[in-house]
């Protein structure tokens, strides 16, 4: 929706340039308003009450300023009686009569701002929303709060990065400059406002599926808030075309797909013309060539501001360049709810296993190390750890150890795990794959084109329910979704396997010759092991094709910020 930024202090030339940084992400108002101990502006991307521009407001020396949407905020009104007529003095009403405690009554996807005697600042459950700070200021984007502390690596987060394809809240890439985990609020420390809990409830199936999509259709209404057009990026697979044909029932809308000319394996733009000629709407699509690959790079990692290795950030930046809306919808979360990925099957087959010779197999395996994750997978099992460390785990310990050597740090990922059998799968991917990746591919590419995308799947009333199933109920392969999908979709999308929403990288590096890049910039960087990386590059696609994506990914972003 937005841009946010404040600095404590009387520095409105600060603000002002940090804004300009900004630009991308709002276009419609800028406006700055302090208070005798802060600063706070605000760039706007006008989408609900356009002709009200209100941020940031200022109330009896107190300042609110928020990027995002609150979806209840006109129940808010009715329900507490307030004397508001917007999101922002909704939460400014809210803030006077509960205080912290506020945030808990909104429904939505936000960053939050607030100087009342101190700075607070809140994120959403999910962390749909980015916020950046350190400790005098606080940005959407990380950008400006680089141009104040400096750029200094922070290397236990690069240990996060090549585990987890991105650092882990509160860290960041930089030094000084922190994230705020979602479902956390910031009065000077850390604290926890929300976090999803498991309490079940004896279901039947058909109530299953009846409460899955009576949920997602409620999901889907309330998203359609705004005053403008919305549209829905499609692939062609049975989640975001779910979403376009429960959306279709709303309105019809456009959708957008993306694909790669002479991969036919990467490109889904066949089922996604299907559903859309099925549904009766119009679909448009771009192709991502090798060009545009490589000529987009360095917009990327500035949309990125600090990297993240997942290259499908470069096909969602190319797809949203396209697209002449200000919203759009995707369908990011179905999979980590109902357990559609194939590697989760592979965990699962853990939880039931039985060998009595643990032990013998333990030893055989540590004096015959590989460096493959399925060894790694096995060793955790025999040795009786956690097998389940994240669906995007990349690197795994002995191998940052190893790559990084002096400046490895360990993972911690046991405050990811809940100890709720498969249902860990769920809250650990949504708290990294999805908050710290996915969500962050959505703001920070479609906004970087100024469009905001919302994620249905992704709403707090239907993870709830999903988390409150049986085990054996919610079962795996999204077997509810299906069942739902059957009802609006062609058999054959219902039914096609998944592909994802993969980019050819590694062929094309491999063509340009890309990958000698990563010797090279090492060479200057001395970060990583050298020996190391070329073993990696070396044993290539076969063993190592996304910690080469994720060490070119660094490898281009050092070389831009620090060379």
């Amino acid at each position: 929706m937005c841009a946010i930024f404040g600095i404590l202090g009387q520095d409105e030339e600060i603000v002002r340039k940090s804004l300009h940084l900004m630009l991308h992400r709002g276009r419609d108002f800028q406006k700055i308003e302090k208070n005798k101990n802060a600063v706070f502006g605000f760039n706007r991307l006008a989408i609900e009450n356009i002709d009200k521009n209100l941020q940031p407001l200022k109330l009896n020396d107190k300042l609110f300023i928020f990027n995002g949407e609150i979806y209840n905020y006109k129940g808010l009104i009715k329900e507490y009686n307030l004397n508001a007529g917007s999101e922002i003095e909704t939460i400014a009403a809210l803030w006077e009569n509960f205080g912290v405690n506020f945030v808990k009554k909104l429904d939505g996807m936000f960053a939050i701002a607030i100087y009342d005697k101190k700075l607070y600042l809140f994120r959403d459950e999910f962390g749909k929303k980015p916020l950046f700070f350190t400790k005098n200021a606080f940005s959407s984007d990380i950008k400006p709060l680089v141009e104040i502390t400096g750029k200094k690596i922070n290397f236990k987060a690069l240990s996060e990065y090549l585990a987890y394809n991105s650092s882990l809240a509160p860290n960041t890439i930089y030094e000084g400059i922190y994230k705020l985990p979602a479902g956390c609020y910031f009065d000077g420390e850390i604290k926890r406002w929300h976090d999803f809990e498991r309490k079940v409830i004896n279901i039947t199936k058909d109530i299953a599926v009846t409460k899955t999509e009576e949920l997602l259709k409620k999901s889907i209404e309330k998203r359609f808030m705004g005053e403008v057009e919305i549209g829905s990026l499609l692939s062609g697979g049975v989640d975001s075309s779910l979403i376009v044909a429960l959306s279709s029932q709303i309105k019809k809308i456009d959708t957008f797909s993306v694909g790669y000319e002479g991969f036919e394996n990467y490109d889904e733009r066949k089922y996604a013309k299907e559903v859309a000629e099925y549904l009766g709407i119009r679909n448009y699509d771009v192709t991502l060539s090798k060009k545009d690959f490589f000529d987009s790079f360095d917009n990327v990692l500035d949309a990125m501001g600090e990297p993240i290795s997942d290259s499908s950030f470069f096909a969602a930046f190319a797809l949203a360049k396209s697209i002449p809306l200000k919203v759009v919808f995707s369908g990011e979360g179905s999979d980590e709810l109902f357990l559609g990925y194939r590697r989760y099957e592979e965990y699962l087959g853990f939880f039931n296993a039985f060998l009595p010779n643990k032990k013998w197999l333990k030893k055989y395996l540590e004096r015959h190390p590989e460096d493959i994750k399925e060894w790694e997978i096995f060793r955790r099992f025999f040795a009786g750890e956690p097998v389940f460390r994240g669906i995007n785990e990349t690197f795994f310990q002995r191998q940052i150890n190893k790559v990084l050597k002096k400046n490895a740090f360990e993972i911690e990922y046991k405050r990811f795990l809940k100890g709720w059998g498969s249902f860990d799968f769920t809250y650990f991917d949504l708290r990294v794959w999805i908050g710290e990746v996915l969500l962050m591919k959505l703001d920070k590419m479609f906004m970087a084109n100024t469009i905001e995308a919302r994620s249905p799947f992704l709403d707090k009333n239907l993870v709830n329910f999903v988390f409150s199933m049986p085990e054996d109920l919610r079962g795996s392969k999204k077997w509810i979704i299906k069942e739902i999908a059957k009802k609006y979709l062609p058999a054959n999308i219902v039914n096609r396997r998944k592909k994802g929403f993969a980019v050819p990288f590694y062929e094309w590096l491999k063509e340009e010759n890309e990958l000698k890049r990563i010797i090279d910039i090492n060479r200057t960087s001395k970060i990583f092991n050298e020996e190391y990386l070329k073993e990696i590059i070396k044993t290539g696609h076969k063993r190592y094709k996304q910690h080469i994506w994720s060490l070119y990914l660094f490898s281009r972003w050092y070389e831009k910020e620090f060379l």
